[in-house]
Order: C-alpha cells, then sequence, then structure tokens
C-alpha cells in the first residue's frame, strides 16, 4: 500500500473522513507531470554533490567530513542559502546535511576513508529525473517512526499549498500527529516545539530541494509552497510506505 492508504489504516474512525477530504484537496492521486527541466533545477545540489565524487571518490579528512578545497568548490559552485563563507563542512550546515541523507537513503557510502558512490548512486549521476523520483519516494524514510509520520503529514499539508507559514505547519501537524497516538515523552499531546524537533532536519532538505519558495531567509523559515514542491510532495505520497519491522 502507498503512504496515504498506510496511515489512514491507523487513523480512527471519526478521523477518516477528514482526512480523505485532505488528502483531495491535496490532490494526492494526481498524475506527477512536471517537466524535467523543472526537475533538474529542484536537485541541482544533489545531483552536483554525486557528479564530484565521481568514479574517483573523494578522501575524507581523519574526522571524516569534506575536505576544505572541495566545500569552497562546493560553495563558489552553488547558492546554499548561507550567510557566511567558509572552507569547514561543519561549517556549512546546508551541505553537511544533504550529502549525510544522500548516504542515507543510498546513494554514497563511505568505504577506507573515501566517499564514493554507490551502485545506486552511479546510475542515478547525470540522470536529474530518475534522482528527483528517488529523492521524492525516500523522502520519508527515517529510523524513527515519529520522524516518518511527522514527515509524510508534512508532505500532505505541502501538497495542499494551503498553508504560508511555518507556525502554521507546526501546528496543524501537532494536531494530526495526535490524530495518530503520538504523545510526548510525559505523555502529553505534542506541541509545536516537539513536532520541529522530529521535522527540523526533513524541512531544511525540501528547502533545499526548492519545494519552498525561496526568499532572503538565510535561516530556512520558508514556506510558501512551488508547483514543483507541491509534485515532489504528491510523488513522495504515491510510494510505497516501507514495511514495518
Amino acid at each position: 500500500m502507498n503512504v496515504i492508504q498506510e496511515i489512514e489504516t491507523r487513523l480512527p474512525e471519526q478521523a477518516v473522513v477528514g482526512f480523505r477530504r485532505l488528502t483531495g484537496q491535496a490532490r494526492v492521486g494526481d498524475p506527477i507531470l512536471l517537466q524535467e527541466r523543472a526537475m533538474a533545477r529542484m536537485v541541482v545540489q544533489a545531483q552536483w554533490i554525486l557528479n564530484r565524487v565521481g568514479t574517483d571518490g573523494i578522501r575524507l579528512t581523519q574526522a571524516g567530513h569534506l575536505p576544505p578545497a572541495v566545500v569552497v568548490e562546493a560553495a563558489a559552485e552553488l547558492d546554499w542559502g548561507w550567510p557566511i563563507s567558509v572552507n569547514r563542512e561543519v561549517h556549512l550546515r546546508p551541505l553537511q546535511e544533504l550529502r549525510g541523507h544522500l548516504r542515507d537513503i543510498g546513494l554514497l557510502r563511505v568505504h577506507k576513508g573515501m566517499l564514493v558512490l554507490t551502485k545506486k548512486g552511479r546510475a542515478l549521476t547525470g540522470n536529474p529525473r530518475e534522482l528527483w523520483w528517488h529523492l521524492a519516494r525516500t523522502i520519508h524514510h527515517s529510523r524513527t517512526a515519529a520522524v516518518s509520520d511527522a514527515t509524510r503529514l508534512l508532505l500532505l499539508f505541502v501538497a495542499t499549498r494551503g498553508l504560508t507559514r511555518r507556525e502554521d505547519y507546526l501546528v496543524t501537524l501537532a494536531r494530526a500527529l495526535g490524530s495518530l497516538g503520538w504523545v510526548q515523552s510525559d505523555g502529553q499531546e505534542p506541541t509545536t516545539e516537539s513536532v520541529w524537533h522530529l521535522v527540523d532536519t526533513k524541512w531544511r532538505l525540501l528547502n533545499r530541494l526548492s519545494v519552498f519558495e525561496q526568499t532572503d531567509a538565510w535561516h530556512g523559515d520558508r514556506s510558501a509552497v512551488t508547483v514543483g514542491g507541491a509534485a515532489f510532495a504528491r510523488a513522495a505520497l504515491q510510494s510505497e510506505a516501507p514495511a514495518a519491522g
């Protein structure tokens, strides 16, 4: 079953009608008609990393970070929306987080101190359309079930294009997670603060993928959804829900 169907199976009966109304508003079942050029623009940063790793790989520092020369190159080649110039990966969080995500979804790995492409990563290098689809299908994956649920619900609200402020997303997400039975460690209903802790990294990743309209706000507080962003969210929600276990 797909992501939306799996969520519905866990909702209380009284919430199902409203959930179906929301999925209709989000046009979750619509075909994905985004042009390849638009897909390529959305994955340009991820594609750059894969291309830069290439067939030779990149020797990481002793601490496991990208070498300063590669960080400087990345900063010169791409706009990361970062307010200062840096030459250390730990000081360029968007690059660090995106590299980590590409590793988590099976496109990069570390072998004997080298950052290298996986077989899947090699197949997607130079193929922005298939990279876009892979990123969409895996964006909600997490080792933490609450993060997966929060991300899927976030994508559902993104697909509606009905919210315009990050605070609105967090309030709505807190209510939706409560409907799925999630509570905080103290047994209380989710709060906007606890929800942000779940989705902050995914939110920044969505920014990297131009799901939200770009502004001059370097801290990533963007929430107006692009046409491509809505398509990306729908593609993610049409993907198969990973098997439990």
